[in-house]
């Protein structure tokens, strides 16, 4: 376009009036610019305030999150580690039960081991004692099945 006005103004026209218009034209587009440079750097800055203001209140949020969710957090360590603790104790309790159990269980099972040993030497005492016996017994069975014979021919009976 600055090349169709430069053409159809004369040469000696263009060589001097043209740089005056050119410095007209850049101070005029200049003082325009200003006004528009200045409101863009007041928005930016409205802007970049208010852009300041929500990232703190964002961070005072957040911030109150974190310690909301860290209380939380602390109180819910101290609930497992409560009840952690009261598992541990009924764990032992049980445990010591149990050993006291077997501890039983084995007393009795060594008093009836005992008891077993000790019928066990009654009964084998029993039948040595019965062992013995028999012979005579055997020897007692003859005689008085001798004794009813010899009656019966004496005619006792």
């Amino acid at each position: 376009m600055a090349k169709k006005i430069a053409e159809k103004i004369p040469s000696w026209i263009s060589r001097i009036l043209l740089p005056e218009i050119r410095n007209i034209v850049k101070e005029e587009i200049s003082s325009q610019l200003k006004p528009i440079d200045e409101k863009i750097e007041e928005r930016t800055k409205a802007l970049d305030a208010k852009i300041e203001e929500k990232t703190k209140s964002l961070e005072a949020k957040i911030s109150a999150l974190d310690s909301k969710i860290e209380e939380k957090t602390k109180a819910l360590d101290s609930k497992i580690e409560e009840r952690t603790k009261a598992l541990n104790a009924k764990i032992d309790a049980i445990d010591a039960k149990i050993s006291s159990l077997r501890n039983e269980m084995n007393e009795k099972a060594k008093s009836l081991e005992d008891k077993i040993s000790s019928l066990r030497n009654e009964m084998v005492a029993r039948f040595d004692s019965i062992e013995k016996r028999l012979p005579l017994i055997e020897r007692l069975a003859l005689l008085e099945a001798r004794m009813e014979k010899i009656e019966k021919h004496i005619g006792i009976h």
